[in-house]
């Protein structure tokens, strides 16, 4: 294809906690296809972060019985997919660590709750992954310059988790600049071209 041998999709920005991760379109492995993935960690050693918008079919009270919260559980990527992480705007929070000005990562689960189903709409304030994507000193700036990713501080922080997760990746990529926008009018299937 023309327009990757031209390395058009690369990255002007490094990683940083707090930036986002938009996946090539052409980037076919379940975890990563089309995937948006916000940095909650970031630094020599290791990068950290989950996947905003690859919903599985499970909720909250699908795993625990006594809390009655429909809250959507996300594959937050291929690590540890058997423990449960989340992101919330709860700024309060014991231990909470702030990843962008208005998101925070973990803290104090009886706290977050408590915030939680108190909400019109917790969905807007809380998300919950299970599992996460993580990286070893310099494979994400690898991926980076392999052109598997575009890092960006671009995008409506505030909109993360209002925009329906199935048009997340496709509304972050049309907020670049017009060469990179233009990737998110890719079709999933090449030969649907």
């Amino acid at each position: 294809m023309k327009i990757r041998e031209r390395h058009i999709f690369q990255s002007k920005t490094a990683p940083k906690q707090g930036s986002l991760l938009l996946a090539d379109p052409h980037l076919t492995e379940d975890f990563f296809q089309r995937a948006a993935i916000l940095l909650v960690a970031h630094d020599a050693s290791e990068s950290f972060g989950l996947v905003l918008n690859h919903p599985t079919e499970l909720v909250l009270s699908d795993l625990f019985e006594h809390i009655e919260l429909d809250l959507p559980i996300f594959n937050g990527g291929p690590v540890a997919p058997e423990q449960l992480f989340y992101l919330h705007r709860f700024a309060h929070i014991k231990s909470a660590t702030r990843v962008t000005e208005h998101l925070y990562f973990g803290g104090d689960w009886q706290e977050v709750l408590t915030n939680a189903v108190v909400l019109r709409n917790p969905a807007n304030h809380l998300r919950l992954f299970a599992g996460y994507a993580g990286w070893g000193a310099q494979q994400l700036e690898q991926e980076l310059t392999d052109h598997a990713w575009i890092c960006t501080t671009v995008f409506q922080e505030q909109q993360l988790f209002q925009i329906e997760a199935s048009k997340l990746w496709k509304k972050c990529m049309l907020e670049q600049e017009p060469n990179l926008a233009l990737f998110a009018h890719f079709p999933l299937n090449a030969s649907d071209n």
